[in-house]
């Protein structure tokens, strides 16, 4: 059986410029419920009815599934849990009529009680029936705010593995001070790949130079330098994605908001459920540069050499192979650059890789393979440079991952049986029964 993907329904939703989502955001909106009460009862004006808060709900289900234990980006959102959303989501349900938000709330213990007044006039809204999520996608786009969070799973986090991607016309302002182009990872219910850092005191000195730093979060520095901190100008911008219920591709663009500005900087996230991801970066430079790879962790993580590189969590593992460019060197260490005050006792691991050779461009193809400890997982892996580009082959657990990565926006290439001008294309083949194509031309 062929399953030809190419053209297929993209998920991608204007959210209305959530900025950084509920993991900080979640008292405000919560009072604004309130006056969504009185406004509907005084005017009739229903604002579940508006583009943000039509949507609002699935921005927590994407990004906490049920069970989920820390929040994405944005300040202190490793404090929260799937289950602190409850509250605002029993709301948002009961406000919106959304069966998928009340199927989220129903999962974790139902909603809460709420007296007085408020709860008297919510009292008078129609039951909502929950929905499962069966007929939502596991991935989805919140362009709005320039996030993306790509999922094997929705409807348990212990069952699921996550990328969250952040490239945001918000830039790297306020609570939101990742820069862009980073992503962090979670597998079956435990983080691998963290934004690193604590949030001690706003505008302190770990907080100003450390965790608005480019050098925090899973991300790439220039000559040591990385993108304009804390400010609406050092801005990103998700230019494509493409999801289906066995893959998914996000592309990021990032180059503008360095300091000084980069010529390019796309990052590529290949999603392959749940098993693979492939990140692609193509980098230039104004001047020949060196360029340092950053990965954080919450334990030391494993380096025998840029092939064989492991995080682990407790029973969830990842492992990492830079397969380009080659002759990187690699420098690990737990404390940060300031740490923060003494009472903050906690610390992650920071893992950088660097190139050696001067050049004015780069391009990374690194692959991260998370599974439970113990398990059996492929490791069969071949990368070819081939005419505009490369050409990334790898065994999976049931089939086979083929893949054409272009480092000319105009080249053509060919390998695998697959075409391709200037962008991605992916192959996916399982033990021989189906083939699945997913590519990023238009």
């Amino acid at each position: 059986m062929n399953v030809f993907y190419n053209v297929y329904p993209v998920w991608s939703d204007d959210d209305g410029g959530w900025h950084e989502g509920i993991s900080y955001g979640h008292s405000y909106l919560g009072r604004f419920t309130w006056w969504a009460d009185v406004m509907r009862e005084a005017t009739g004006i229903n604002a579940y009815d508006k583009p943000f808060f039509s949507k609002a709900g699935y921005y927590t289900m994407y990004l906490m599934p049920p069970g989920k234990e820390g929040g994405g980006f944005g300040d202190g959102a490793w404090r929260r849990s799937a289950s602190s959303n409850v509250p605002l989501m029993s709301q948002f349900a009961a406000q919106a009529g959304n069966g998928h938000w009340q199927w989220y709330v129903e999962q974790m213990g139902g909603a809460r009680e709420i007296g007085g007044y408020i709860g008297f006039i919510r009292g008078t809204l129609p039951k909502v029936e929950a929905k499962p999520p069966d007929d939502l996608p596991s991935s989805r786009l919140f362009k709005g705010t320039g996030q993306a969070y790509l999922n094997s799973d929705i409807t348990n986090a212990g069952k699921s593995v996550q990328v969250i991607f952040k490239s945001s016309p918000f830039g790297t302002q306020s609570h939101g001070n990742e820069a862009n182009n980073s992503f962090v990872l979670w597998a079956y219910g435990k983080q691998l790949l963290v934004r690193s850092g604590h949030y001690d005191s706003y505008g302190s000195a770990h907080h100003s130079n450390w965790v608005w730093s480019t050098r925090s979060v899973n991300n790439i520095t220039v000559n040591g330098r990385g993108q304009k901190k804390r400010t609406a100008q050092a801005q990103g911008k998700i230019t494509a994605f493409k999801t289906t219920p066995s893959m998914d591709i996000i592309a990021g663009d990032a180059g503008a908001a360095y300091e000084p500005p980069l010529e390019r900087f796309t990052r590529e996230i290949i999603f392959v459920k749940p098993e693979i991801v492939i990140v692609y970066d193509r980098l230039e430079a104004k001047e020949s540069s060196t360029f340092e790879y950053w990965l954080h962790a919450i334990n030391k993580i494993g380096v025998e050499n840029q092939h064989d590189i492991h995080v682990q969590n407790d029973d969830v593992v990842c492992d990492i192979d830079f397969h380009a460019p080659s002759g990187l060197t690699f420098k690990q260490t737990n404390e940060y650059d300031p740490n923060p005050r003494p009472r903050i006792k906690m610390r992650e691991w920071h893992l950088t890789a660097e190139t050696t050779e001067k050049k004015k461009r780069m391009e990374f193809v690194t692959v991260y393979r998370p599974h439970q400890a113990g398990d059996m997982v492929p490791s069969e892996a071949n990368l070819e440079q081939i005419k505009g580009g490369y050409a990334l082959k790898l065994r999976l657990s049931d089939g086979e991952f083929e893949a054409l990565l272009p480092t000319d926006d105009f080249a053509s290439l060919k390998a695998f049986g697959l075409e391709s001008k200037g962008a991605i294309k992916c192959l996916l083949k399982r033990d021989g029964k189906s083939t699945e194509i997913l590519g990023l031309e238009e």
